[in-house]
């Protein structure tokens, strides 16, 4: 942690961030408390958040687009975790409105969950599993991915996300949205996409996890509307502590090195800043 502190005090870059323990800790747990890895993810962590504005600030669960995303069940965090302590997500993805919203709400959407729960011990230790129910996907929502949005998407998650991704399932995948699907798997490195799996249903999900965990709507113990309350109520919660969050910042403007273009590059790469002469594994 005090090297952490140092490397952030020292960083000609950072103008603002976090240095509380359970902050860097989010980074030094991810990457098994290598500081190497843990400094290179938080400095694409950093960039990420000054180059999609839209996916990251006002993370607020009383902004009026993510609370009705929360009330309609778009995403949740499900209240038990699994025997490993992971966390739960259930994301319902045909639930957003094409008309309404675009994948940037998707987006800002899962970034409320994650930060939500960043803070939180096990979450860090134990990591996720991340369920997609497609099976309310139309056609109308085809309009709003491209294979360059799924590439965005996948390469923030390959190398900016300092969250252990146990596992992706897909459930109800209609064959029409199967390019989208294969498109985002295509786009993530092997560790993740070795953990991806699809599903024709919840009765087939149900042999490789525990269905009891799920809302009783799909075969477990308790109603939806008890896990998107709770989940609710933890972004509530951690509320005043999610908007500070728009304080941090990362210069991107003043150097060419580090210009929104180049550190873009990098975090699809998978190389940033002072490491990028390093050799990397």
């Amino acid at each position: 942690l005090a090297q952490l502190r140092d490397w952030i005090a020292k960083h000609p870059h950072i103008r603002l961030c976090r240095t509380d323990a359970r902050f860097l800790l989010r980074f030094l747990r991810a990457k098994k408390h290598s500081f190497l890895g843990a400094s290179q993810v938080l400095e694409r962590y950093l960039a990420a958040r000054a180059i999609h504005p839209s996916w990251f600030q006002r993370l607020d669960i009383r902004d009026p687009e993510l609370a009705n995303l929360a009330d309609i069940g778009f995403l949740y965090a499900l209240k038990e975790r699994t025997a490993d302590g992971c966390l739960v997500t259930l994301c319902d993805w045909g639930l957003l409105d094409p008309r309404r919203y675009t994948v940037d709400h998707s987006n800002r959407m899962h970034a409320l969950l994650v930060e939500a729960y960043g803070d939180d011990v096990l979450f860090q230790c134990a990591g996720v599993v991340a369920i997609f129910d497609l099976q309310h996907i139309q056609l109308a929502h085809h309009s709003l991915i491209s294979l360059s949005v799924l590439r965005q998407v996948a390469q923030y998650m390959n190398n900016a996300l300092p969250i252990r991704c146990k596992a992706i399932y897909a459930v109800n995948i209609p064959s029409a949205a199967l390019w989208i699907v294969n498109g985002l798997i295509g786009f993530f490195n092997e560790k993740i996409r070795n953990r991806c799996c699809l599903f024709r249903d919840y009765d087939e999900l149900a042999e490789k996890f525990d269905r009891n965990l799920l809302p009783k709507e799909y075969g477990g113990k308790e109603p939806k509307s008890e896990h998107m309350q709770a989940f609710r109520e933890q972004c509530e919660r951690y509320r005043d502590r999610l908007l500070q969050m728009d304080e941090m910042e990362i210069d991107l403007d003043h150097n060419e090195s580090y210009s929104r273009h180049a550190m873009l590059d990098d975090i699809e790469g998978g190389a940033v800043g002072s490491f990028r002469k390093l050799d990397l594994d």
